[in-house]
């Protein structure tokens, strides 16, 4: 009599006729969306489900699972699909930050018989973080008539994307005694990390306190405000002296550095500056 020949491994479902566990994984295992700019078109990824196994699986659903809504699916065709061995359908998924902070979730297929399968999904939220060193930026007290006070205000990207500015303007308040000399900011790429400067002059038009604005204008976010304040107080008595002279047609002390002031001005505001005024008359 000959001996029964063994069956070979699974070539035979399991006793009692059940299907074997589906097996069931994407590709890749694992995904990360790298950094993206807030609020703008969300990344997308397309995931592939592939059956492993040596039986036909159906796919139950496919959900994200995590994330705190930075993930989303798109159009995907595996949902209530049986996949046949080495068979694979496909998922799209969107990643759109909402703040500058990492995220994490995970894709999750289930079968037909209650197993998950999943993919890790990673990104992070990035934005350009232009923050002034000093805001406010107090320039004292300067008397009125004089050259004034200058400073030079250190701005630097405290963000984690490279950002920059399109116009730099003085507006809101006192805004014909600050000037804006000079700027390397606007239409300059800062990297995270990296520094530009603007030079202000505060030259006060009367006595008192006085408060403006300086604006680094940039598309969408990134952009930044800087207070900028200080107080105009009456000339000194020998100022005073000179400017009665004046009046009466006596010959004052030169003051090359007043009559010189509205060239450096004109060149000080730039295209930029002449151009905004031109728009707020």
């Amino acid at each position: 009599m000959l001996a029964a020949i063994p069956a070979l491994a699974g070539a035979a479902p399991p006793e009692g006729g059940e299907e074997p566990p589906a097996q069931l994984a994407f590709e890749p295992g694992s995904y990360d969306f790298g950094l993206q700019p807030l609020n703008d078109n969300p990344s997308q990824a397309t995931l592939r489900l592939r059956n492993n196994g040596t039986a036909p699986a159906q796919v139950s659903s496919t959900e994200i699972s995590g994330g705190n809504g930075a993930f989303w699916p798109g159009p995907s065709d595996c949902n209530g699909r049986t996949l046949n061995p080495n068979e694979t359908c496909s998922v799209q998924i969107y990643f759109g930050p909402y703040d500058a902070v990492p995220f994490s979730a995970q894709l999750r297929a289930s079968s037909e018989g209650g197993a998950n399968f999943t993919a890790d999904l990673s990104g992070e939220g990035g934005r350009p973080i232009l923050s002034a060193a000093t805001d406010p930026t107090n320039f004292g007290s300067a008397p009125v008539g004089s050259g004034g006070v200058t400073k030079t205000i250190d701005v630097t990207n405290k963000g984690n994307l490279p950002g920059s500015a399109f116009i730099a303007v003085i507006s809101g308040g006192a805004v014909g005694s600050f000037h804006l000399l000079d700027e390397n900011c606007t239409g300059v790429l800062l990297s995270p990390a990296a520094t530009c400067n603007l030079q202000v002059s505060f030259e006060p038009l009367s006595t008192g306190a006085k408060t403006a604005r300086l604006f680094l204008v940039a598309d969408g976010d990134g952009g930044t405000q800087i207070t900028l304040s200080g107080i105009g107080v009456e000339p000194e008595a020998g100022e005073s002296e000179a400017a009665s002279s004046t009046a009466v047609g006596a010959a004052p002390k030169p003051r090359q550095r007043h009559r010189a002031r509205p060239r450096t001005q004109r060149r000080g505001l730039g295209r930029v500056g002449l151009a905004y005024k031109r728009l707020l008359h």
